[in-house]
């Protein structure tokens, strides 16, 4: 049976919350600063569970848009031995979600609750989906292609879903007043999953898997948002971030 991980997570803020010896009832809610950045718009929340450790927890929705980028995918000669560039021009929209839940031990009060350097363990699940498209100018070419493995559009969706588990090392300010400034960073280990789908191809999938991969390690790495989506790989990653909030 599939479980949903917004169920997982449901369940998991419901079992802490009724937690019986709950040290106090003092809440967070924060938005994070930095993943402005990269599309990503997140919403956090921490509530205090003990005298000196927590309960934090986060949504996310990404969504942005790369509109005709134009860029120089390549080169040919013609029959007259002429040099030219292969212009192409890209558009992309990306959507998707993303949560992820976690426990933080703070290491001193300080006279105030959620106050303090901590560290914590998390979990972290994402899905991202990507529709893609290209145009290439029209050419007729004499010659093979340099710096390019795939002379055709590459129109294609892209699905990414990413699991991972990690550790976190961070200071949590609160002032009297409510407000809150907290800053994080740590390595995560992740499982992703991807597929393409394609429109239309007139060489083999396999041609066009490869040369997907060569378009954002030699073309379209240049776009800060897609490192993640394209080119970041199962296996250890990192996180890190800036959040500011308000005590409820």
């Amino acid at each position: 049976m599939k479980v949903s991980p917004m169920l997982i997570l449901f369940l998991a803020l419901n079992l802490l919350s009724s937690a019986q010896e709950s040290h106090s009832d003092l809440n967070v809610i924060k938005i994070s600063l930095t993943d402005f950045a990269i599309g990503q718009y997140t919403l956090g929340y921490e509530r205090m569970m003990g005298a000196d450790w927590s309960v934090n927890a986060t949504v996310s929705g990404v969504g942005y848009a790369v509109n005709s980028r134009s860029l120089s995918m390549g080169s040919y000669y013609n029959e007259w031995g002429e040099w030219f560039n292969i212009e192409s021009e890209m558009e992309a929209q990306v959507e998707g979600f993303g949560t992820s839940i976690g426990l933080r031990k703070y290491s001193a009060r300080e006279g105030l609750e959620l106050h303090g350097l901590y560290g914590g363990v998390f979990a972290q699940w994402r899905n991202c989906k990507t529709d893609f498209s290209e145009d290439f100018e029209n050419f007729e070419v004499f010659s093979e292609f340099y710096s390019l493995e795939y002379p055709h559009n590459l129109n294609h969706t892209s699905t990414m879903n990413s699991l991972g588990v990690g550790v976190e090392l961070g200071y949590h300010w609160l002032s009297e007043n409510g407000l809150s400034l907290d800053v994080f960073a740590g390595p995560m280990f992740r499982s992703i999953k991807r597929e393409n789908i394609f429109e239309s191809l007139p060489m083999p999938e396999s041609n066009a898997e490869n040369g997907l991969d060569d378009r954002f390690r030699n073309h379209y790495y240049t776009i800060p948002q897609f490192s993640d989506l394209y080119q970041g790989r199962t296996g250890s990653w990192f996180r890190a971030g800036i959040t500011l909030g308000v005590k409820l």
